[in-house]
């Protein structure tokens, strides 16, 4: 019987370190994404300043400007179906977590390894239903900047006037988009540094089962 607990205990740890290994990489990958994806938006709105400041002067360029507002408004659907993926990854880390806990359950005995699993499980549960909670905030506001961009594209298109004020609202969404890419890559160097301890932790569960 012990055999058996000690094999199923060791398949559960070695789980675990699976999945956080896979987060980590997630996360590392996110990073790079998200400094590209600035990189990108910095010198898109950039540009659409240029636009708009010629378009000021003269009104020739509109089609220019709505072809460039098109693109981001394309941008902006990318961007929302990787933040509803994100949720995705976020529910499944809680679930992942719930099962954690009750495998360290099963097995408590009060020692000081026990109460040191159940205080780590704790932790790592508060993070990823905090992640969870970011992720669906992400996506909310992704989803609200997005119908913003096309309602004030679908005006600037309507209108025979020089809607200068239609394209300075369109920038304050782009803006709004490099500030929110911005804190994202804050928030995913900090999930990096949950990942490596988590990984610290199952190392030390793996050999306090050998």
């Amino acid at each position: 019987m012990k055999n058996i607990l000690y094999i199923i205990t060791v398949f559960a740890s070695s789980t675990m370190m699976a999945q956080n290994s896979k987060e980590a990489i997630q996360d590392h990958n996110q990073i790079k994404v998200d400094k590209k994806l600035l990189s990108r938006d910095i010198a898109e709105l950039e540009n659409f300043k240029s636009e708009t400041s010629t378009y000021k002067i003269n009104p020739a360029n509109k089609q220019l400007l709505i072809n460039s507002m098109a693109r981001e408004i394309g941008q902006t659907e990318a961007k929302l179906a990787r933040a509803n993926v994100e949720i995705l990854q976020s529910t499944r880390e809680v679930g992942t977590d719930r099962r954690e806990k009750r495998k360290n359950r099963r097995k408590y005995e009060g020692s000081n390894d026990d109460l040191k699993d159940m205080t780590r499980d704790r932790v790592n549960t508060r993070d990823d239903r905090r992640d969870k909670r970011d992720d669906k905030r992400d996506s909310e506001e992704v989803q609200n900047r997005l119908e913003n961009q096309k309602a004030l594209l679908a005006n600037f298109k309507a209108s025979n006037a020089k809607e200068v004020n239609i394209l300075e609202k369109f920038i304050l969404t782009m803006t709004a988009d490099i500030n929110e890419t911005k804190e994202e890559l804050v928030e995913d160097k900090g999930e990096v540094r949950e990942d490596r301890r988590e990984r610290r932790d199952d190392r030390r569960e793996r050999r306090e089962n050998l």
